[in-house]
């Protein structure tokens, strides 16, 4: 992945294309990390992000080969969520479809420097070296990305939390990979809280 991101990173140079998130020259994975956690502090966050109407919709048009469709609404999609790595390569790949390469460059680039913000936050192996994400979204963006199949999934108990993910890996290994949840619990406990205080004031009104 590393040196898909070099690559990548120095054709990303070349391009002019204009977005609501301009990503470094070179393949900065801070730049990413910093992206992803000011995304998760906005008041519009939500860690389930991908069962919003609008991002199924993208889904569905990826799954009927609708391109147009595709670009039209992950344009739309990505000035609202900029931190969706699936997103960003279902845009790259219908960018490519149709010939435009500067989108389909810059959609990748920004995919891949996503998941290696995540995964350059640890190794995965143990919760105190766990990989630190903003939405489960991201751990099976990750999983897929180095061909793990899940095969079971449970919630640690440590400090931070942590979704302990049973996985086969494409090399026959079974192995337990780790994902520190604690930023996607604490918004849905706040979340939670926030509709708690909102129920009993509509049902005074």
């Amino acid at each position: 992945m590393k040196t898909a991101l070099r690559f990548l990173g120095a054709m990303a140079a070349c391009s002019s294309l204009h977005a609501a998130e301009t990503p470094p020259a070179k393949p900065d994975v801070s730049f990413f990390t910093k992206l992803r956690i000011d995304y998760a502090k906005r008041e519009d966050f939500n860690p389930y992000w991908k069962l919003a109407e609008e991002r199924r919709a993208i889904e569905q048009a990826m799954e009927t080969g609708n391109v147009d469709l595709l670009l039209e609404l992950s344009e739309k999609w990505l000035q609202k969520c900029p931190v969706d790595a699936d997103v960003h390569a279902m845009r790259s790949h219908a960018a490519n479809r149709v010939g435009d390469a500067k989108a389909y460059v810059y959609h990748l680039f920004f995919a891949m420097g996503l998941m290696q913000s995540v995964m350059e936050s640890g190794d995965g192996r143990t919760p105190e070296t766990a990989w630190k994400v903003i939405s489960i979204v991201e751990e099976y963006s990750i999983l897929r990305e180095i061909g793990a199949e899940v095969t079971g999934k449970t919630l640690t108990a440590t400090d931070p939390p942590c979704d302990a993910m049973h996985v086969k890996l494409p090399t026959g290994e079974k192995t337990t990979l780790y994902f520190d949840v604690s930023i996607p619990m604490e918004r849905l406990r706040k979340m939670g809280s926030e509709k708690e205080k909102k129920e009993p004031e509509a049902a005074e009104k």
